[in-house]
Parts: structure tokens; sequence; C-alpha cells
């Protein structure tokens, strides 16, 4: 169970030396870093975007970015030192921290939901939902907060439809059309979806509720011991945003190579205009009211796999020093 692998790293990697004086006709040092990304997509791409075009570089870091299988998984990397940083959701960070962990948020680069609430042919609309099967990757995450807050939002509550577990999009998207579930979450662009003969019930992204989906996380150790990398970090993922917005073409080539999902171009360009640089935040700003609202989420779940998170200080999850830096230096300020 994740909340017992948790358990087993509780802070324990040692913090990295400072660095030793260098001769000023020396090399400039390269500092590593390992990154974690909770699951390939068009707004975690950002990491691979500033790595390509040598932000991370400028910054000193020589990155190593990988895919993790999950926010919960990108938690457990966190805790045993296996990654420096992650790029996951915050409603894990708070988990794990109700598990014992020690992490810190230092910035939130998407700050609402992702994922598009939609339904099979002959549902159209949330109210149609009374009495039918939803399906979820998984019970108690992000996507299960979408899908409450959808119905929500609609009159509807949970306890009126049947929420099931199905595992990723794929497996979502074919027990949809063979109408062994009424609806689903989906990062599909609404285009594709139609050709599909599904309906977008919610569009989640475009609902004016603050959801911290993707957060720059790391160990509270690593913000004492390598704070000028994690200022170097999210300055080189804010500059990877300008470039996220201002470059389609080479962005969408950089994308394909990474996320090898075989789309098509028109259907790449979908997903660059509805789920791609448009969701990031500039500046990244951790808020206070996002983390407390998953909070309250988490504590009406009645799921025993699930730590208690009613007693987690959230407020002190949250680390806005390293972003203030970065902006005083001149890096991840709102567009001009």
């Amino acid at each position: 169970m994740i909340w017992i692998l948790l358990g087993v790293w509780l802070g324990c990697s040692s913090p990295s030396a400072p660095p030793s004086p260098r001769d000023p006709g020396a090399e400039p040092v390269v500092e590593p870093l390992s990154i974690g990304l909770a699951i390939p997509s068009y707004v975690h791409a950002v990491a691979w975007i500033a790595d390509d075009q040598g932000y991370l570089a400028d910054a000193g870091l020589d990155a190593r970015i990988q895919v993790m299988g999950g926010s919960a998984a990108t938690m457990t990397a966190l805790i045993s030192g296996s990654i420096d940083v992650g790029l996951a959701g915050g409603d894990a960070v708070i988990k794990a921290d109700a598990a014992g962990a020690d992490l810190v948020v230092l910035a939130v680069l998407v700050d609402r939901f992702y994922h598009r609430l939609i339904g099979r042919g002959g549902i159209a609309s949330v109210e149609a939902l009374r009495g039918k099967r939803i399906g979820l990757p998984f019970l108690g995450g992000p996507q299960d907060l979408a899908v409450r807050y959808a119905l929500s939002t609609h009159g509807l509550d949970a306890s009126e439809v049947e929420i099931v577990s199905l595992g990723k999009e794929f497996n979502r998207m074919a027990a949809l059309l063979r109408g062994d579930i009424d609806a689903t979450t989906s990062q599909t662009p609404p285009g594709r979806l139609a050709q599909l003969g599904a309906t977008v019930l919610v569009d989640l992204p475009a609902e004016p509720v603050s959801f911290p989906y993707m957060a720059l996380v790391a160990r509270r150790n690593t913000l004492t011991s390598r704070r000028s990398a994690l200022q170097g970090t999210l300055i080189a993922l804010c500059r990877g945003i300008d470039f996220y917005r201002d470059h389609e073409a080479e962005s969408l080539e950089l994308l394909q190579r990474h996320l090898q999902g075989g789309d098509t171009e028109a259907a790449a360009r979908q997903r660059y205009q509805t789920s791609g640089p448009d969701l990031l935040a500039l500046p990244p700003e951790p808020r206070l009211e996002s983390l407390r609202a998953v909070q309250d989420f988490l504590a009406k779940l009645d799921d025993p796999d699930l730590p208690d998170t009613s007693s987690v200080d959230v407020a002190g999850l949250i680390d806005r020093s390293v972003l203030l830096e970065a902006q005083r230096s001149g890096g991840c300020l709102a567009p001009r």
C-alpha cells in the first residue's frame, strides 16, 4: 500500500554538502537534479521543454527527468530520495504529509482542474447521470474531486451515482464506448470526443475554481540544503512556460518525441490548444484556498485506505520563499 511505503522513508536522505570554493578560472559547477513527473501530459511536458531549451542547464543543473506513474508514486520517490523535486498533485502532498512525510509546495504551475467530465451517447447533461455509473482512474484523487465538484454544481450528490475505479483513460474510454459506464473524465480534445460520439458534460478546466493539479514539490531538507538549485529549477520551468506559449510548432515537435502518443498533427494541435500552455500559470503562485479545498474534500471521503488528513497544517505545506527569490531576480513574473 502506498501509505506504508510513505512511512519507510521520512526525510532520511543525507542533505547535499555545500559546494567547495572554486578558482575563478575553473569550469562552472554542474549540479545533478532529478525531476519526477506524475504523468506524461501536455502540462507536465513543460519540464521537458525547460530541459530541451537549455533553461535547466543555464541554471547550472544537469537534469534527469522521469515519469513516475502518478502523484502518489511521485511522493514515494521524493520521500525515498530517488528524485529531488516532483511535479504532482496537491492532494497527494496532503496525503503524504498526513502519513508523516515532510514535503513542501514551492509553486503551483496548474491551479485548475485538468480533465473534462464526458458522457456516452445519449447522456446530454450532468443531471442525466443520476443513478448512472461514472468511471475514474482511482478513488480519492484529483479526478474524483473534479467529478464531485461537477455533480455538486448541477444539484447532484456523489451518493446519487455509482463511482467505479477503472484505471487508465484508455480503459475508461473503452468502457464508455461499450456502454459499461455512462461517464468518465478525459483530457481528449473536444473535437476528438465528438468523433467518438462522446459529449463534454462539464469543461472542468474552464470552471472558475482553483485546484492544485500540478505543484512543484520537494523535501523540506532539500529546500534547506539546495535552495539555489530549487530556485534555478523554478526559473527554468517559468522560462519553459513562456517558450511553450510562444512557440507552438517547436513545442509540438518536442512533445511528440517525448509523449510518443501517436497523435496526428491535427490532434496534437488540438491538445496543445485545449490542454497545454494556456492552463499553466504565471506566476505559479501556490494558493492556500486551493489546498484547503482539497483537504476539505479528502475529509469527506469514506475510504479506509486513506490517512486522516483533517489535522494536516496545509498552510505549513506552502513555502513561497523560492518563488519570491525567483521574482526578485526577474523570473516567474506575469506576462507583460
